[in-house]
């Protein structure tokens, strides 16, 4: 049978059991308190956690995308109490469909006889791995449209979800990222209260992490979710959000930061056609001479985002 599931593990724990075996444990503890309490009252999703992975599937698309995103909020908000930056709850994960074989058996004392096997845990645990930061990227089989209706066209679907167009994995399939630091059941003022607490978590962060190029990756490319799952409340280049960042994220190895923003900004000019993004252009104008702007050069040219390098030389003149 058809199922979906999700393949989610935690960023940097085995480093972090090496560098301290108790606060490794403590840290996983809270993360089991946090996936167990969101999942164990829902009948439509089952799962099971293994160390520091989790597995949960279901048939229902919604339930399963809208519980991974609320445990991926309340483990972001830990962050910010603890520490040693040496220790953090980054869940990471994919999601994929598929058909399933699940063999729910008795158990004994000694061991389970539980058993699932099936292209989409196949699919979910080899892409896992591949991800940067921590986000919840979705495969969506491109030659199915029942399956595309049902993912990118759910309503009930809580986190709004973004096209990685430039992500391959396996062929046939596009990646989308849920949004998750946005709950799109709460009141929009709800909404924008609770983003703009994950950012400033995932600023921190990103400023405290800076020093170590890999570690760092995963922090920016955190810290660009937030600012799209933000994107919807950007009236103009004078958001405060927007300030920060620019700011802030000036040097070389936040070039990615510099396409999320101006990316944003193309995205919000068409639907606010009268908006002032002359600081955006000011910001474009001094980044653009940095070093790092080839690596946006090159990301823009990639034949995926040929509609990303077009709008930016519309947005320029």
């Amino acid at each position: 049978m058809e199922k979906i599931l999700a393949y989610i593990d935690l960023l940097g724990f085995t480093k972090m059991i090496e560098n301290d075996h108790k606060k490794a444990e403590e840290l996983l503890l809270k993360f089991y308190d946090i996936a167990f309490r969101i999942i164990k009252d829902d009948e439509r999703l089952k799962g099971n956690i293994s160390s520091d992975c989790l597995l949960v599937y279901s048939e229902d698309y919604a339930a399963l995308i809208n519980c991974l995103a609320e445990i991926y909020r309340e483990c972001f908000l830990l962050n910010d109490s603890f520490t040693n930056a040496d220790f953090y709850l980054l869940p990471r994960g994919a999601v994929s469909v598929g058909a399933m074989t699940i063999g729910e058996r008795d158990t004994s004392l000694a061991i389970t006889k539980d058993f699932m096997i099936g292209k989409a845990l196949v699919h979910s645990s080899k892409l896992e791995p591949q991800i940067k930061g921590s986000r919840l990227l979705i495969a969506v089989n491109a030659e199915d449209e029942q399956q595309k209706t049902a993912l990118l066209e759910n309503k009930e679907i809580r986190s709004a979800l973004y096209q990685n167009c430039t992500f391959k994995f396996w062929p046939g399939y596009h990646y989308v990222d849920a949004l998750w630091f946005l709950d799109l059941y709460k009141e929009p003022e709800e909404q924008r209260k609770e983003i703009l607490q994950l950012l400033k978590i995932a600023i921190k962060l990103t400023k405290s992490n800076s020093q170590n190029t890999k570690i760092a990756e995963h922090y920016i490319n955190t810290l660009r979710i937030g600012l799209l799952s933000y994107s919807k409340f950007v009236e103009n280049g004078n958001d405060a959000m927007f300030q920060t960042i620019m700011q802030d994220f000036k040097n070389d190895e936040y070039w990615f930061l510099w396409l999320t923003v101006i990316e944003i900004a193309i995205n919000r000019k068409e639907e606010l056609k009268n908006a002032d993004w002359s600081l955006v252009l000011i910001f474009y104008k001094k980044v653009s001479l940095e070093k790092s702007w080839m690596f946006v050069i090159e990301e823009i040219n990639k034949p995926e985002k040929l509609y990303l390098k077009k709008a930016l030389q519309t947005f320029i003149d």
